[in-house]
């Protein structure tokens, strides 16, 4: 496990984009995350991944990813 993974919503930088990973389709999507804050508070990165659904339904075994972004572009 990562230190990442006690990370939470407000301390991910500006340039940090937040996603999910199906475990059963694929696919990864990036998400919004201040809405994502608004909708259920601040929480740790790692009690996200049971949160997230998929479009295929899926709630079960879903990643949560952090990109960063590069912010000289």
């Amino acid at each position: 496990m990562t230190a990442e993974a006690f990370e939470n919503l407000k301390n991910l930088s500006e340039w940090e984009v937040l996603g999910g990973r199906c475990a059963v389709c694929g696919p990864v999507s990036w998400l919004d995350k201040k809405a994502i804050e608004r909708q259920i508070g601040n929480q740790y990165l790692l009690n996200l991944r049971g949160k997230l659904r998929c479009s295929c339904g899926n709630r079960i075994g879903n990643e949560v990813l952090i990109e960063r972004i590069d912010r000289n572009a």
